[in-house]
């Protein structure tokens, strides 16, 4: 079981049956959710499963508590078992692939690009303890390796050594270099694609960020703030990155500055963050505010901003996606899109064990909506225009 998993036990005490969730809830300072509204809402959403992170949540009590209740544990009350399960009924978690905790069937691998990329390591936490429901575990595999002839291929031996060791089946974060060798490296092992690009929709399962929803959100918050000048760092390297620069495309069109948005190339990296950072801030025509790919293209934006004197907010408002550790961390304070990866990863697992225990329906696709966190870098409208100065002409 994850360490987050069985570290949170004392959120609420699973031995009490005092019949009153808000009353147990309560001594934690938590607000436990409707459930009934709860239910409703990923109905709404089209995203009529819940996982086991919604179940624990909607009752107020930790994902190690709400597991072992569905399992029958000894060490939980009858009380809390039957409220527990019937949250899960009314979620429509899948309860048929419960399995008792000591039947481990097998070893699900995340295949992902980097381990660099703070993003991984949230959806990763949410893929262990979807699949702790199940008996399995995740093993986090890099696949990007550097060959003479290609720039970047994805590591197909690696894949199929896992499949030789008997893996049950993959989960792909992200876009992975040359797909067609990826899937033909897994075999007959499910795949299932998490926060991928929507042109991977039909050929397997996927679970993705709706990036229309979220770089809306962001393009809506600055020019609520007065911004007109807005620029996007990103669109190179990946068909989520192309993706996610013509969603921003779209959002300024809808408010009637398409004509002033400008997209810099610039991929996934700090580095190539802070070069299109530099490229924006000294041209004539400077933005007022940035969005970015990602976290780490906004912490290279924010280093080119005070290299070239600019202060954050008030001078450039920066926002990143994906809000990782490094969006709230002390120093950067970064607003950014949160992709709700606690659901991503949860669904992409509950897809991925569907397929080993024999669902042979149609390619699924669910597009999770995101959210946006506001902090200090875009707390300020733009930097008044300077005022030019008149020449003045000696006789």
């Amino acid at each position: 079981m994850s360490s987050d998993a069985t570290s949170s036990d004392e959120s609420i005490d699973p031995i009490s049956d005092s019949g009153d969730p808000q009353r147990d809830a309560g001594t934690i300072g938590q607000v436990i959710e409707n459930v009934e509204r709860t239910a409703a809402e990923l109905s709404d959403d089209g995203q009529d499963r819940g996982t086991l992170h919604d179940v624990a949540n909607s009752l107020g009590i930790s994902s190690a508590v709400a597991l072992r209740a569905l399992r029958e544990s000894d060490e939980i009350k009858p009380q809390m078992m039957r409220r527990v399960r019937e949250t899960a009924e009314r979620l429509n978690f899948p309860l048929a692939e419960l399995s008792e905790e000591t039947e481990h069937r097998g070893v699900v691998a995340v295949l992902v690009n980097t381990m660099r990329n703070t993003w991984i390591s949230d959806l990763v936490r949410a893929i262990r303890i979807e699949l702790t429901a199940t008996g399995r575990t995740a093993v986090v595999v890099p696949t990007r390796r550097r060959l003479p002839e290609y720039p970047v291929a994805a590591d197909t031996d690696a894949i199929e050594n896992l499949v030789h060791l008997g893996v049950d089946g993959f989960l792909m974060i992200s876009d992975l270099a040359d797909m067609d060798s990826v899937l033909e490296a897994a075999g007959n092992r499910p795949v299932v694609g998490i926060g991928c690009s929507k042109g991977f929709v039909g050929r397997f399962d996927t679970v993705r960020i709706d990036d229309e929803v979220g770089q809306g959100l962001l393009v809506d918050h600055l020019v609520s703030l007065g911004h007109r000048e807005i620029a996007h760092v990103g669109g190179v390297g990946a068909a989520v990155a192309r993706e996610r620069a013509e969603a921003f495309r779209k959002a300024t069109e809808r408010h009637g500055l398409g004509e002033a948005a400008r997209v810099e190339p610039g991929d996934f990296t700090e580095q190539v963050g802070q070069t299109a950072g530099s490229m924006l801030l000294r041209g004539s025509r400077v933005p007022t505010a940035v969005t970015c790919a990602n976290d780490v293209t906004a912490v290279g934006v924010l280093s080119a901003a005070r290299d070239a004197g600019f202060s954050v907010p008030e001078e450039l408002a920066v926002a990143g996606y994906g809000n990782t550790s490094l969006a709230s961390s002390g120093v950067s304070q970064l607003t950014s899109v949160d992709p709700n990866s606690d659901r991503l990863g949860a669904l992409a697992a509950q897809f991925l064990v569907e397929r080993v225990s024999g669902h042979e329906g149609p390619s699924r696709d669910v597009a999770v909506a995101p959210s946006i966190v506001v902090r200090r870098t875009t707390s300020a409208g733009p930097r008044p225009e300077t005022t030019k100065r008149k020449r003045i002409s000696v006789d």
